[in-house]
């Protein structure tokens, strides 16, 4: 498992196929196994170099106790594109994976070509979105817990579901495990691990990147929402905003496109950066 040393952390990646680079940037509390367990990456391997990494304080990259602002893990992300001496690519991002992926097209446009959002969520954003706190997703897991016994509140909160997570018995870790099954279990384990970070609330803050500095994004975009996606809005704002903007949807899927719609999300991911390739030489 490949690793590389950046200023402070050291990040875990992989990298398959060859041809024009691509990045693809996981979830917040995702890894990068979510794109070698959907056909992701091997779809996109076929036409081009594809680097996948797990962000800081996940999978198996360093966990530091700060540094998870969009605009700190862009920087990551534009450190371990110069180490890895990448060619400037396209960005793949899902759900805050795209969030950085268009903070780093703003901070260092020479090394983004174009990016590919995912879902994403923007905290700028959050005036359009005014029912995120109870979106599917949340409610979804709020339920789960509840099976054992644990109320998570009826909003968003990501530094409560870590303190949870890390004060479970073992008991109910088991009966969790069992309930949401293998990616769950993995899903619990890197809730832990991000247990004692300030990543709760900082990859909800804004750091900077407000709807006037979205707009200022010009690589080409493309916004891959899913059909019963929680941020219909932010999609809509992307499309009147930006001027290369293209809207696709994901089929069946309801924020979690690569897992629950993986063949029609690799499909549509490979369809739009090969198009992107044929007209951004």
């Amino acid at each position: 498992m490949p690793r590389i040393d950046l200023k402070e952390l050291t990040v875990h990646y992989q990298q398959h196929g060859e041809g024009d680079d691509v990045i693809l940037i996981h979830a917040f509390t995702s890894n990068l196994a979510v794109w070698l367990l959907t056909p992701t990456v091997q779809r996109l391997a076929e036409h081009f170099r594809v680097t996948a990494y797990d962000l800081r304080g996940h999978g198996l990259t360093s966990v530091t106790r700060h540094g998870y602002t969009s605009g700190s893990l862009a920087t990551d992300l534009h450190a371990l594109h110069d180490k890895l001496k990448l060619n400037p690519a396209f960005l793949v991002g899902h759900s805050f994976g795209g969030v950085i992926g268009l903070r780093a097209a703003l901070e260092f446009p020479a090394m983004v070509r174009g990016v590919v959002l995912s879902d994403a969520y923007f905290p700028g954003l959050q005036h359009l979105e005014p029912q995120m706190g109870q979106a599917e997703p949340w409610r979804e897991l709020r339920d789960t817990f509840a099976q054992v016994d644990v109320d998570l509140g009826p909003t968003v909160d990501f530094t409560k579901l870590f303190e949870v997570v890390r004060g479970l018995d073992e008991d109910r870790l088991a009966s969790l495990r069992t309930g949401m099954g293998a990616p769950g279990a993995r899903w619990l384990s890197q809730m832990g691990q991000l247990a004692d970070t300030h990543a709760g609330t900082e990859m909800f803050a804004v750091d900077g990147l407000t709807a006037e500095r979205i707009c200022q994004v010009t690589q080409p975009v493309v916004a891959l929402y899913d059909e019963h996606s929680p941020f219909s809005a932010t999609c809509e704002f992307l499309q009147q905003n930006l001027p290369l903007c293209a809207v696709d949807i994901v089929p069946g899927a309801r924020h979690l496109a690569p897992v629950q719609s993986p063949v029609e999300f690799a499909e549509l991911v490979h369809r739009h950066l090969r198009r992107l390739q044929s007209t951004n030489v």
